[in-house]
């Protein structure tokens, strides 16, 4: 009785040995991810990104819109004429506010690079002036954006359009859409 106990013991703990080794640890799941945490994970799903997005504050594609551009943004935003350390804060727009910018950019005769949302935690402004890194973009390109605001698509002033870059003038978070006119 003894021996089969042993026996019976020393299988118990080599199959339980067995399935750990096989399941991958919480973490181990997360870095396979590209997250060093749950929380960042969590915080990410919460504005659809995936990792490389979330970390690197950008939006690379988006569900409805056909060979989106990749739009991120750094940080220096002026704030009401003030030169400031925020960071606006990029998150991926659902579908149907997708297919809403997509018909924007047909009324405007141009095509839809990316929407966004865009965030300022924590300011208080009037105006934002940003600088957006939109990935091979032309220097000589005409670009049009819109912003959703209050149920609306209205017009953005574009300060300027340079290579890879577009600097906005926003007076609300929301929704931007960025337009290439031909």
């Amino acid at each position: 009785m003894k021996k089969f106990i042993a026996v019976l013991s020393a299988s118990v703990l080599l199959c339980a040995t067995t399935v750990s080794a096989a399941s991958p640890s919480a973490q181990a799941v997360l870095a396979s991810a590209g997250f060093t945490n749950a929380s960042d994970a969590q915080a990410a799903a919460d504005r659809g990104m995936s990792a490389g997005e979330y970390y690197n504050n950008a939006v690379v594609s988006t569900p409805g819109v056909e060979n989106a551009m990749p739009v991120g943004q750094g940080g220096k935003i002026i704030i009401n004429g003030v030169a400031t350390n925020l960071t606006a804060t990029l998150s991926k727009v659902n579908k149907n506010t997708a297919y809403d910018a997509v018909n924007q950019a047909t009324a405007l005769g141009g095509t839809l690079l990316n929407v966004l949302s865009v965030k300022f935690p924590g300011a208080n402004y009037n105006v934002a002036t940003i600088n957006f890194y939109l990935k091979g973009l032309a220097g000589n390109a005409k670009v049009a954006v819109k912003q959703y605001v209050n149920g609306a698509w209205i017009d953005v002033e574009v300060v300027e359009v340079r290579e890879d870059h577009v600097v906005l003038n926003l007076t609300n978070s929301g929704a931007v859409a960025f337009v290439a006119l031909p």
